[in-house]
């Protein structure tokens, strides 16, 4: 036994210096991604609000052009929606305009990665693939070693038969428990 614990003792300690870099990337991200109905974690939005001379409702071929040397777009366009008859929307790299073509008043939309946040949800949610694929897998089988060599790791009253053991059941019986809720709702 002495043996067994001194090799999860070892193991645990080198495989959970590794996974500290892993463990914060996943740990923000998933904050992030939980709270995702409350912002958004991988741009920052910006909303302007000017107004142009109206250039009419007329058809979008003849006031797209116009629309664009009012609005001054130096950047390319990545694209133009006529959304309504009173509204054109203009696609360019990092935001779109909307312009009411009746009276000339323009959304300016725009947006831009947040630093840390998009390379971190970018990662979490394995957005790169093949490369990344890897590394979580890799990542997740490190877990999978911490979990089953931390519990060896204490003895007594703090270890496995005392407060280690009611915490690893609470930690458990947490996940069954709320799956045998949701299952129950559906």
């Amino acid at each position: 036994m002495r043996n067994f614990r001194k090799v999860c003792r070892t193991l645990h300690r080198e495989l959970g210096f590794l996974a500290v870099g892993l463990t914060l990337v996943y740990a923000i991200s998933g904050i992030a991604v939980n709270h995702a109905h409350h912002w958004d974690a991988n741009y920052e939005r910006t909303l302007v609000e000017r107004s142009i001379e109206p250039p009419g409702t007329g058809p979008t071929l003849e006031v797209q052009p116009v629309v664009l040397e009012r609005l001054g777009v130096t950047v390319p366009v990545k694209g133009v929606w006529r959304a309504s008859t009173e509204v054109l929307q203009v696609f360019v790299e990092g935001g779109q305009y909307d312009v009411n073509l009746a009276t000339g008043a323009v959304g300016e939309h725009g947006f831009a990665k947040r630093p840390l946040f998009f390379d971190v949800n970018f990662m979490h949610l394995n957005s790169g693939k093949a490369p990344w694929t890897g590394i979580a897998d890799a990542y997740a089988g490190i877990l999978l070693v911490l979990a089953m060599t931390g519990p060896w790791l204490i003895n007594g009253r703090k270890g496995l038969k005392g407060r280690g053991g009611v915490m690893m059941g609470l930690g458990i019986a947490l996940p069954v428990v709320y799956a045998v809720i949701t299952r129950l709702q559906l």
